[in-house]
Order: structure tokens, then C-alpha cells, then sequence
């Protein structure tokens, strides 16, 4: 049982660039949350670009921490997890989705609604606190899926080829 700094390294950061490029698709299923001035105005307060580039631009980053955080866990999982009844691959593909997920829907929110505004970005300046914190957690809802349910199905193929492959 040892632990691959490189090997867990190599998988996060591949799954952050194919969770990125799948991030621009992502933006276009995301895009209803622009009909809100809410988010118009924090893409529009990004400098040095008009709010639909930075759109294109900051849409696909959370994509890319989430595929980093759930490939590095994928790649730690397979190093430390005890073998088990069910597919190695399925079942530390199923920790990296839980862990990515959790991470994610505490730490988008908090870094919109806490630490962007705590940090002198204000981003919501008309103070309509219900409405933001309402679209900010419904937006990460939404978005969330987006990664989940086709990491998952890919998950749940790669590990029932491990396990139709044999020892």
C-alpha cells in the first residue's frame, strides 16, 4: 500500500483538463443564471473583459477544481483503499465524486457569498442578500450534475471493466 505522489498528481490534473473543456459546455447548459443582473454583474466586475468572455472564461474553472480534486481522489483511493467485493475503479471513482462534490458545494458558496465580498470584491452591491445566496446555492445545484452524472456513468463502466477483466 504506497502512496504515488506523481500517479495522483497525473490523474487530477488530467481530469481537470477534460473536466474544463467539458466545463464549455457546461457554461452553455448554465447560461439560464444569466438572465439574473446578479451574475451579469459579477462576470461584468471581472477585469479586463466584457462580461461574455469572462463567462466563457470562469465557467469551466470550477469544472477544472472539481475534475482535480476528484482524480486526485480517484488516484489516492486506488493507492490506500483495501480491496473490496466491487471494482477498485468503481468504488475509489465513487470517493472521488463524494469528495469532490462535498468540497464543492461548501466552498463555491462560501468563496461567492463570504469571500469575494470580505476581500473588497463586491459583486453584489445591491444588497439583496435572500435573492443572491438563493441563485449562488441554485446555481451550484445546478452545475453540480453537470460533473456527477458523467463522471459517475464513466465510473460505473471503467469499474465493470475492471471487474469483466478478471486478476
Amino acid at each position: 500500500m504506497s502512496i504515488e505522489p506523481i500517479a495522483i498528481l497525473h490523474m487530477g490534473v488530467f481530469l481537470a483538463i477534460v473536466s474544463g473543456l467539458y466545463g464549455l459546455l457546461i457554461a452553455l447548459f448554465w447560461s439560464p443564471f444569466l438572465l439574473t443582473e446578479h451574475f451579469r454583474q459579477l462576470f461584468g466586475s471581472l477585469s479586463p473583459f466584457d462580461w461574455h468572455i469572462n463567462y466563457v472564461l470562469w465557467i469551466p474553472l470550477p469544472a477544472v477544481c472539481w475534475g482535480f480534486l476528484c482524480g486526485s481522489i480517484v488516484s489516492l483511493s486506488l493507492d490506500v483503499r483495501p480491496p473490496t467485493d466491487a471494482s477498485p475503479l468503481y468504488v475509489s471513482g465513487l470517493d472521488g465524486i463524494i469528495v469532490a462534490t462535498a468540497i464543492s458545494l461548501l466552498s463555491w458558496p462560501a468563496l461567492l457569498l463570504y469571500m469575494l465580498p470580505a476581500s473588497g470584491f463586491d459583486w453584489y452591491s445591491n444588497k439583496d442578500t435572500s435573492t443572491t445566496v438563493t441563485l449562488v446555492i441554485g446555481g451550484t445545484v445546478w452545475y453540480l450534475p453537470w460533473l456527477i452524472i458523467p463522471t459517475y456513468l464513466i465510473v460505473l463502466f471503467a469499474g465493470f471493466g475492471d471487474v469483466m477483466t478478471g486478476p
